[in-house]
């Protein structure tokens, strides 16, 4: 398969994972499982949910909208090699915090597979 279209899927899988981060803030929400916290703990819950699930729909459409372009503007290499190091430090600190969530594992291995392969030819 081709290195690019690898990528390009890997960063798919990311943002997917973004998205389900997302849609996985309110499911506690839901469930009345934030009531015990403080109302100042159950916003900053929320937004720190929230902001991870952008940060990493973000990293991947950065991932996904540049990685083509890297051989012919050498300089977006350290911007792609910036976000798949984000990206690895994200999914590193989630099996960390969230070791018995598949998520948390799904996360890890698309953004270490992410740096992984290699990124150009």
């Amino acid at each position: 398969m081709n290195k690019i279209l690898t990528i390009k899927l890997l960063a798919i899988g990311v943002i997917v994972m973004g998205f389900v981060h997302i849609a996985a803030t309110f499911s506690p929400m839901i469930a009345d499982k934030l009531a015990p916290l403080s109302e100042g703990m159950q916003r900053a819950c929320i937004y720190f949910s929230l902001m991870c699930g952008a940060m990493l729909i973000l990293g991947g459409s950065i991932v996904h909208t540049l990685c083509g372009k890297a051989k012919e503007h050498p300089f977006l290499r350290t911007l792609l090699l910036l976000t798949y190091s984000m990206l690895v430090v994200d999914g590193i600190l989630a099996v960390c915090f969230m070791p018995h969530n598949p998520c948390a594992w799904v996360i890890f291995v698309l953004s270490l597979l992410l740096l992984v392969v290699p990124k150009y030819k």
